[in-house]
């Protein structure tokens, strides 16, 4: 009962949100899912609404939900050099069992993004996923989709609610590392891929 208010609150919004404009967004992709392997990741991004390729950093000092940091650097809409950083905070909400297949994180965070504008970003949503492993291979695939509230500031503020929903995998051959993909869809677009490695 609870999951699917939680989905017609979703899809509403979807309807009746604003875009996000101006300043990079800080947590898109959000890569965040209820087994997020801990460690330092490096990521090439395709950020939302940038102008061209940028580069993010994360690290996480555990294995799925718990505390998530991130810097990065990329081109704003205006082809501007834009810095971002932030943080995200999950916790578990619901594990797998025979009545529904998947583990479902809660998940917010925020941050900021400063370039010819500056955007304050706060989300709040879940991650849906289930880690799966087969002939030694680790995959982690998820969604997770989130409202975003947006403050922006310089040229005149401005305050928007969003939607943003993340696709996301990862895939790991060895347990210190692991290649991760996650994109973003709805009010925001933007691409990561990347590696993250286990550092402790």
């Amino acid at each position: 009962m609870k999951l699917g208010v939680g989905l017609a609150a979703v899809v509403m919004l979807f309807v009746f949100s604003a875009p996000a404009q101006g300043q990079v967004a800080w947590e898109s992709p959000i890569l965040v899912s209820p087994s997020t392997p801990a460690g330092w990741g490096v990521y090439l991004v395709d950020p939302h609404p940038g102008s061209g390729i940028g580069v993010l950093s994360t690290f996480r000092g555990s294995d799925g939900p718990g505390v998530g940091y991130r810097v990065g650097l990329g081109e704003d809409r205006s082809g501007s050099l834009a810095v971002s950083g932030g943080v995200d905070i999950s916790g578990m909400f619901l594990r797998q069992s025979p009545d529904f297949p998947l583990d479902v994180i809660w998940v917010s965070g925020l941050g900021v993004s400063i370039g010819d504008r500056a955007l304050i970003s706060a989300p709040f949503g879940v991650s849906l996923g289930r880690a799966l492993e087969t002939d030694g291979v680790w995959f982690n695939p998820y969604v997770a989709p989130r409202v975003v509230l947006d403050a922006s500031f310089g040229s005149g503020s401005d305050l928007q609610l969003g939607v943003a929903v993340d696709l996301g995998i990862d895939v790991s051959f060895e347990p210190g590392w692991a290649i991760r993909f996650g994109g973003t869809l709805g009010d925001r677009s933007a691409l990561a891929i990347g590696m993250s490695f286990r550092v402790f």
